[in-house]
């Protein structure tokens, strides 16, 4: 699909699409989204050496690495009225127990809820 600048949800914001698999972006996205294969570690002291000081991590197994390093400190988990049936777990195996506290419940017109939670590593 062929976004308009105006469809571009994202505007300016820098892309980061962690693959290990990818060797290039689609050809409508090069100039939207930079691939990158190193460690989350190494993208991190990048970023942070950028000036960067907020991320926004989506995907369940990239979500996983970082909370398995500790590195996120606010989840937002939207629910969609559907059910699936059988699916894919939201997150893999986590090394340790983390708790989810001050809830933020909003519910959406189209029926959507989003939760938010402050992460407690334990």
């Amino acid at each position: 699909m062929q976004l308009t600048p105006e469809q571009w949800p994202y505007g300016d914001i820098p892309i980061i699409v962690i693959s290990h698999t990818l060797t290039t972006a689609p050809v409508n996205l090069k100039d939207k989204v930079e691939l990158y294969s190193g460690t989350i570690t190494q993208l991190i002291a990048q970023l942070k050496q950028s000036g960067y000081k907020h991320l926004y991590v989506d995907g369940g197994s990239t979500i996983t690495s970082f909370l398995n390093l500790k590195l996120i400190n606010q989840i937002t988990i939207t629910q969609a009225p559907v059910l699936l049936g059988a699916g894919i777990p939201l997150f893999g195996e986590l090394e340790t127990t983390i708790a989810l506290e001050e809830s933020k419940v909003t519910r959406f017109e189209n029926d959507f809820v989003q939760f938010s939670y402050r992460v407690n590593y334990t």
